[in-house]
């Protein structure tokens, strides 16, 4: 699909992904993709005699509408009419709300919505967008949206980007936001009373500079996330945390992205610096939150005469907290993010202890002690891209590590992180074809290996594998 025409192709590279293709003037185009999907897989670590696997059909229809008034104002819409329906039932319909027939998610979601526009010169962004900052490893999105206002100007070859992400919005309604789970999809405890609700405000204020110094493309930005006397587990994070009612916290990073490309080999590395959560009257369990920390993190892919090659690797330092805003994950590969409907994502899963595939906690098999894929955590992977005929094959090799198994706050003796699983090591395995023009195949396995740590070990849990096997059929539109 063609990308937005707004802000220029390195700001585009920088602070959006997936932006759906222009129209004409005075146009209304729609896209998207029908996917269907039948699953295999036993995401948990736990053995159960094989009585953990769960077989299944899913399926996902997504709706991309695109608005041209000029050419440069334009509006755009990415809907779910189904996502990860379970296909079942003689005689089905659907309806908008979770129930029957459901797999974690309602029909008629409205992804993203969002309006592009130039005034005076200076480009303009403003709704519900995907937003991707320094190579997604400081915000990343996947189908999800950021409340944001976005500015955009070039000056001599440098663009830069300046937004205000409104990552929760007090409602005044007095009853924590009226959901029973935070503006990260965590859970919280619902009905709490909170007076004066409308000042429980979270914003993530983003400055980035974006352009290119000799053979070097460059994306330098700053951040400051500050949260407003918001109350219950409403911190920037998934972490185990229940933050008291009328509590300040501050964040900020600095991150740094070079790109550029080597006799045919592409780099990218990207370095953040986080420099300490600010807590008004901290609560047990906001040391790591407070401490500062650096994240580092690389990817390399190029050409051989059969396809292609890639790898990554990265490390998160224990204290080292992302801004971590929605379904903030760093896709490092198909182990970690298989995406599509009935998708499991097991590496995210069997490492953090946040469940990417249904929003809560892993519970059993809850993590080792970190609760993002670049925070207390290093790993690092391969993969080819083998052409073979009309088939494409692409085997990828993945590792990753908790770098500290914390057990205990040494300052309030509390329990604040505990690792269930120290590491895990596995791979995907995937095959794809073109069957008709705009129609793809897809078949795919991917197993993980799973270490505990003592604490699993002492309690006598028997740990075993997990796997994920898939085959689907995508017809875009």
């Amino acid at each position: 699909m063609k990308k937005s025409i707004l802000l220029g192709a390195a700001a585009l590279a920088a602070v959006a992904l997936a932006a759906p293709q222009s129209a004409d003037a005075g146009e209304v185009k729609i896209g998207g993709y029908y996917q269907f999907r039948m699953v295999s897989t036993d995401n948990t670590v736990t053995n159960f005699d094989g009585e953990e696997t769960a077989n299944f059909w899913a399926q996902r229809l997504q709706l991309n509408v695109d608005m041209k008034a000029s050419e440069k104002s334009h509006a755009h819409m990415v809907t779910r009419v189904l996502d990860n329906r379970i296909v079942q039932g003689s005689d089905q319909t659907f309806s908008g709300a979770v129930g029957s027939g459901s797999l974690g998610a309602a029909d008629w979601q409205v992804r993203q919505l969002w309006l592009e526009t130039e005034a005076w010169g200076v480009g303009l962004k403003v709704g519900n967008m995907p937003i991707a900052l320094n190579d997604g490893l400081l915000v990343d999105n996947d189908v999800t949206s950021f409340g944001t206002i976005l500015l955009a100007k070039n000056f001599g070859g440098v663009t830069v980007v300046a937004a205000d992400v409104k990552v929760r919005e007090g409602t005044g309604d007095g009853t924590n936001n009226g959901s029973a789970v935070n503006a990260y999809g965590v859970p919280v405890v619902a009905g709490s009373a909170v007076a004066n609700q409308n000042d429980r405000d979270v914003d993530l204020f983003v400055l980035s500079a974006l352009g290119k110094i000799d053979a070097f493309d460059y994306q330098l930005t700053g951040a400051y996330l500050r949260g407003e006397q918001f109350a219950h587990q409403t911190a920037y994070a998934p972490a185990p945390v229940a933050f008291g009612a009328l509590q300040d916290v501050s964040d900020g990073w600095i991150a740094l992205t070079l790109s550029t490309k080597i006799q045919g080999i592409d780099l990218v590395g990207t370095a953040i610096y986080e420099t300490g959560a600010d807590v008004n009257s901290p609560v047990a369990g906001t040391k790591q939150l407070e401490g500062d920390g650096f994240f580092v993190g690389g990817r390399a892919k190029g050409p051989t005469g059969f396809g292609g090659w890639n790898g990554y690797a990265f490390y998160g330092a224990k204290d080292f907290t992302s801004p971590q805003l929605g379904n903030n994950e760093a896709k490092w590969s198909p182990t970690w993010d298989a995406s599509g409907p009935g998708s499991q994502d097991l590496m995210q899963r069997v490492l953090t202890g946040y469940n990417s595939n249904t929003g809560a906690a892993n519970g059993a098999n809850a993590g080792g002690g970190t609760f993002s894929n670049v925070s207390n955590m290093w790993g690092a992977g391969a993969g080819l891209s083998v052409n073979a005929g009309a088939w494409t094959i692409k085997p990828s090799l993945d590792y990753a590590h908790v770098v500290e198994d914390y057990a205990v706050d040494s300052t309030t003796a509390v329990p604040y992180i505990n690792a269930n699983i120290l590491s895990a090591w596995g791979g995907t395995l995937g095959f794809s074809t073109k069957i008709q023009e705009g129609t793809m195949l897809d078949l795919s396995g991917t197993w993980v290996n799973p270490k505990e740590s003592t604490t699993v070990r002492t309690a006598g849990t028997v740990i075993d594998t997990m796997h994920y096997i898939q085959a689907s059929v995508k017809m875009d539109f």
